[in-house]
């Protein structure tokens, strides 16, 4: 469930940020203790367009080893479970993330680009 927040003066409200402006406020990649699941952790800033997200996980060879998409956010913080794939993801990898809007509901394929972030993190032996 998310905060409502309420604000006592209207100048103290944040101002929605349009598609161009977007990015994200933070972001973080906590691995699990089992070595197989990763935490992710974002906030978006009030937004005046619903922003869509993808994410993924490359590990140190640069092979995709877990993704999610986020289509058309509501919320501003969101917390997501990514499982690794593989028979035993250790070492490096990476997390990135974009921001995306569609260009056109007609070209469901093009994706504008707004924000791009990426997070490394280590996976360590479990337990």
């Amino acid at each position: 469930m998310s905060d409502i927040p309420l604000y006592d003066d209207r100048d103290d409200m944040p101002v929605p940020l349009p598609r161009e402006a977007m990015h994200f406020e933070t972001v973080a990649a906590d691995p699990y203790a089992d070595g197989r699941r990763v935490r992710l952790r974002f906030r978006l800033p009030p937004f005046e367009e619903k922003p869509s997200v993808d994410a993924w996980v490359t590990n140190s060879d640069g092979q995709v080893v877990a993704a999610m998409s986020l289509i058309e956010a509501i919320d501003q913080d969101f917390e997501f479970t990514l499982h690794l794939r593989g028979p035993e993801p250790r070492g490096s990898h990476t997390l990135h993330l974009q921001i995306f809007y569609l260009v056109a509901d007609d070209r469901p394929d093009e994706k504008q680009v707004v924000a791009e972030r990426q997070v490394g993190f280590d996976i360590a032996a479990p337990y």
